[in-house]
């Protein structure tokens, strides 16, 4: 299930949530089903010392960071 960040427009509470996309949120503070779904974001970390970067069937790795965006 993903997680869902909403803000309470009644007592401008934030908070994630797991659930069903169907699925009836309430507020946990003030119990209000009167919210805004947020954008979330995510954040990625690479540490490519654990590529193998030898591996005939990646890229190389100057190819890999050329087409990085």
């Amino acid at each position: 299930m993903p997680i869902f960040e909403f803000e309470c427009i009644d007592c401008n509470n934030k908070f994630e949530k797991i659930a069903k996309v169907q699925e009836k949120i309430c507020c946990p503070q003030c119990n209000s089903n009167n919210l805004k779904k947020l954008i979330s974001t995510f954040g990625t970390m690479s540490n490519d010392s654990k590529c193998n970067w030898d591996d005939p069937n990646l890229p190389n790795k100057q190819e890999f960071q050329r087409n990085k965006f």
